[in-house]
């Protein structure tokens, strides 16, 4: 799902099916774009699933589903995990303190059965958990140029410096939540959310007024998500017990318990996992692959 089809269109964009989501893919040589991104600045539409998490209970019930720390503050957030018994990851996801109430951002699949696990889970306790996955409009801005494009058309507030905090303000007429993002592409980054009626308008802001942004799809967020190292859902995470991806920073060893902790806990204690994912570097690999494609250059030949 879309919500600046036109747009899209208009920039020559190719789609693809990601997990239960048509998303774009790229819009044209995407090993340039992809230079664009790293060099300048770059802007994508996100496909998350959204979730409202409401009640006075909301953050301890949330808190005690996850891997790390929800935070009790308004304009503060956090990466977590979702696992099962055998500490196997079920979903990752963005939890974010917004007032009164949590917004969860998670693979686009993973939503509605999140919803529904959590609905059948809340028993006594003041809690309401709604997929308002259709109601907003996401957008990633990327790239060592990206606060100086937000801030050449945010108004009533400076760009967020934090990782996983957000600042509210406005672009032109449309009202924007902007979270400075923990960096996934190895390039300072934010996110952009507003109300889904408004996306259109606030796609065009990002790419064309002020510094200008190159719109890019997933095939380059793929790339350079791959380039920095950042693990994702859908390639590397999905039913691995997180030890094996030393991402720690999806992690707090000192929370309570939640589901799957006992196994994280015995990994962690045991001092090293049975394995780990890691990178490699192949000098002259990208040279022969990009023989095999003519439009492709060796700097952006890149496969999870």
């Amino acid at each position: 799902m879309t919500l600046v089809s036109d747009a899209h269109v208009d920039h020559g964009a190719s789609y693809r099916d990601r997990s239960d989501r048509r998303v774009v893919d790229h819009y044209g040589r995407p090993e340039r774009v992809g230079k664009a991104v790293r060099n300048v600045v770059g802007t994508i539409e996100m496909g998350y699933g959204v979730l409202a998490v409401t009640g006075a209970d909301r953050v301890e019930f949330v808190d005690n589903a996850v891997t790390n720390r929800v935070p009790d503050t308004d304009g503060r957030g956090v990466y977590a995990l979702l696992l099962d018994p055998q500490g196997g990851i079920e979903t990752d996801m963005y939890v974010y303190n917004a007032d009164e109430r949590l917004l969860v951002f998670l693979p686009p699949e993973r939503a509605e059965p999140v919803r529904e696990d959590w609905a059948s889970k809340t028993f006594i306790q003041d809690v309401a958990i709604e997929d308002i996955s259709a109601d907003l409009g996401v957008f990633g801005v990327h790239g060592p140029k990206s606060t100086e494009k937000v801030a050449s058309v945010l108004n009533g507030a400076g760009a967020p410096e934090e990782p996983l905090t957000f600042v509210r303000g406005s672009m032109v007429d449309a009202g924007v939540t902007v979270i400075a993002t923990d960096a996934p592409l190895g390039e300072e980054g934010y996110e952009v959310v507003c109300a889904a009626a408004d996306a259109p308008e606030l796609f065009d802001t990002l790419i064309n007024r002020g510094l200008n942004a190159a719109p890019f799809g997933y095939r380059t967020w793929d790339a350079l998500s791959l380039e920095a190292g950042t693990p994702l859902f859908e390639y590397e995470l999905e039913g691995v017990v997180p030890n094996v991806l030393g991402i720690r920073n999806a992690l707090d060893f000192e929370k309570g318990c939640y589901v799957g902790q006992e196994v994280v806990s015995r990994v962690e204690n045991q001092g090293r996992p049975s394995r780990r994912l890691v990178g490699l570097r192949l000098d002259g690999l990208r040279e022969e692959l990009s023989r095999l494609d003519r439009d492709a250059e060796p700097g952006a030949v890149a496969e999870r």
